[in-house]
């Protein structure tokens, strides 16, 4: 009977250890970014039709990852050209300017070009919208696209946004100005923690028109605040929402970065 008792207790112990490993094995977290979503060497065109954004971002359905993918290097920038294009306020970024603020995935360089603003946002994180979304847009010597979206919900007042709310013109054109400002300010605290995707660019069509792809989407999870006035003082100028419909998601899938 002993014998019998002792060969059970084993066979349980062995069990609990198989379970206890598989279950360890099967939340094991990637900590490499998605070879499938980088961009890499391909740069604009038309064949991801299937692959649109916006998309609504369902964070129950998230494969998940902890990588340090994408480092960001952003610093200070010379305002020397803040657009209204009719549709947005847009910010470009001089040669120079390019050169010192990019950020890198798996190694690959992407410059950034401008950034850019959407009213209301874009993304949707569980069928909820920000009150804008910011998009800044870079790429590499290849052409290839990745662009980090920033949800910007009402709260605290930003003075930064309010520099350049104050220095739009208030009809389309360019306006060169000489102030220094620094990226940091309108960008979360917590860049780490974000939710990626291959998709496409957003504009120039609002609808379900294919734009141009692919693009490596990096849409951050913590979001940066504007106040109603500060709101009202950007739609007095820009007087249309710009922002495109939710797309389907089709096959893919979408990450989120647990850093």
């Amino acid at each position: 009977m002993k014998t019998y008792i002792k060969q059970i207790s084993i066979a349980l112990i062995v069990t609990v250890m198989f379970v206890s490993c598989n279950k360890d094995e099967s939340n094991e977290t990637n900590t490499e970014f998605p070879e499938g979503i980088v961009s890499y060497n391909y740069p604009l065109g038309t064949t991801n039709i299937q692959g649109q954004s916006p998309i609504s971002i369902n964070t129950s359905a998230t494969e998940k990852m902890n990588t340090t993918d994408p480092v960001i290097h952003y610093n200070a920038i010379t305002l020397s050209s803040v657009e209204n294009t009719s549709e947005n306020l847009k910010v470009s970024l001089s040669t120079t300017d390019k050169a010192n603020n990019y950020i890198t995935i798996k190694g690959m360089k992407y410059e950034l070009q401008q950034f850019h603003f959407h009213r209301h946002s874009e993304h949707n994180i569980n069928g909820e919208y920000g009150t804008m979304e910011l998009h800044f847009v870079n790429k590499s010597e290849t052409g290839a696209y990745a662009v980090l979206g920033v949800v910007i919900k009402t709260g605290t007042v930003n003075s930064a946004l309010q520099t350049l709310i104050d220095g739009s013109p208030t009809d389309k054109g360019i306006n060169a100005m000489t102030d220094t400002f620094y990226l940091s300010s309108i960008m979360p605290s917590d860049t780490g923690k974000y939710y990626s995707y291959s998709g496409s660019l957003t504009t120039p069509n609002l609808d379900s028109t294919p734009n141009q792809g692919p693009v490596t989407w990096i849409v951050f999870k913590n979001n940066i605040q504007m106040t109603g006035d500060q709101l009202e003082d950007y739609a007095d100028i820009y007087e249309e929402e710009n922002f495109r419909a939710i797309q389907p998601l089709n096959s893919r899938t979408v990450y989120e970065n647990i850093r």
